[in-house]
């Protein structure tokens, strides 16, 4: 999926991403797939980026396992906080509309303060909080997946950092953070990550 001069919307890319669910270890083949044109003017990469990005968040739910006592009722809400990135909470909250996951409601909220992401389940930290990194971790609750995308930020304890690397949106994961999180990451997600960071023995 190249990035051009075009701008898909959000559902539209969604959609791409569902039909290659079947293919190269599903969802996350997008990110192998995806180049990121440096030839394309740079407010539309920017864009599409985020929109992937935003698909990828709301997508990657379901190929970790979280602890069951996350969810204290049926119709408990899983809660998507993003911090540092306005534009793209907007984005992903457009997209989530109507849809639902791990067969629950979906929330997603933007993190202006420590206190709003205590009770996330998933917390996006962009790199407009790259210098407030640690504090973010601390104030989420202790299973609760985190993602980034910034420079040595799996080293201060996320679980998955979005990369670009020769033009592709690609992912590096820590397996030591997921463990102390109590998350499991499929193997169909590992198997396609740029970078694995092994669990301490």
């Amino acid at each position: 999926m190249r990035l051009n001069r075009s701008k898909p919307s959000l559902r539209r890319l969604g959609g791409g991403l569902d039909r290659r669910l079947c293919t190269c270890a599903g969802l996350f083949c997008a990110l192998v797939l995806t180049p990121m044109w440096a030839g394309a003017q740079g407010d539309v990469s920017a864009v599409l980026e985020r929109r992937l990005k935003a698909a990828l968040l709301y997508r990657m739910v379901a190929y970790v396992d979280f602890p069951e006592a996350l969810f204290p009722k049926a119709d408990t809400p899983f809660t998507i906080g993003i911090a540092g990135a306005d534009s793209l909470a907007a984005e992903l909250s457009e997209f989530a509309t109507g849809r639902t996951v791990l067969n629950r409601p979906l929330a997603v909220r933007a993190v202006r303060t420590p206190e709003a992401a205590r009770d996330v389940h998933l917390m996006f930290i962009g790199r407009a909080e790259q210098a407030q990194l640690g504090t973010l971790l601390r104030a989420a609750p202790p299973t609760a997946l985190i993602v980034t995308e910034s420079d040595d930020a799996l080293r201060q304890g996320s679980v998955i950092n979005f990369l670009i690397i020769d033009g592709q949106v690609r992912f590096e994961v820590s397996l030591e953070a997921a463990r102390k999180r109590s998350l499991r990451l499929s193997a169909r997600l590992l198997s396609v990550a740029h970078s694995i960071q092994p669990a301490l023995p």
